[in-house]
C-alpha cells in the first residue's frame, strides 16, 4: 500500500535531541533518520537493525521526511 501524503507517515521514535527519528512504513519495515549522518536509512528487512543509507542533498527533516516517503512509495509500488 503505497502512501498519498507525507502526513501519512507513522513516526514511531524520536530522540530526546531530535538526531534520530523513525517512522514505519505501511509494510511495517523501519525507515530512519540520523542528522549526524545527513542520511535516511531503510531497513533491509523487518527486525533486521541494519540499513542501506542513502545520503540526502540537504540535511534537514524536511528533506528526510520527503526522501523516505519517496523510498516507502519506491518499495511498496
Amino acid at each position: 500500500m503505497a502512501l498519498r501524503r507525507i502526513s501519512d507517515l507513522e513516526q514511531s521514535f524520536k530522540s530526546r535531541d531530535g538526531n534520530v527519528i523513525e517512522w514505519k512504513a505501511p509494510s511495517r519495515w523501519l525507515y530512519r533518520y540520523e542528522r549526524d549522518r545527513g542520511a535516511v536509512g531503510m531497513e533491509t528487512g523487518p527486525g533486521t537493525g541494519e540499513f542501506l543509507w542513502y545520503v540526502l542533498e540537504r540535511n534537514n527533516l524536511t528533506h528526510a521526511k520527503r526522501r523516505v516517503f519517496d523510498l516507502i512509495n519506491e518499495d511498496e509500488l
